[in-house]
């Protein structure tokens, strides 16, 4: 049997080292934030809407 859990080659291709990794990145994307504002304000009028009938 191979074990993978004590494997020290290099990274296969795709892979992105720990050192290179931006712990960030997610938080600059600015249309995933501005995504959820907006379906936070859709879910707040629906929420109205259903409210005022």
């Amino acid at each position: 049997m191979d074990d993978d859990d004590d494997w020290v080659g290099t990274p296969p291709e795709g892979r992105i080292t720990r050192d290179r990794a931006r712990p960030g990145f997610w938080a600059e994307q600015r249309i995933a934030r501005y995504g959820f504002a907006g379906l936070g304000v859709v879910v707040l009028l629906l929420v109205l809407v259903l409210l005022l009938r």
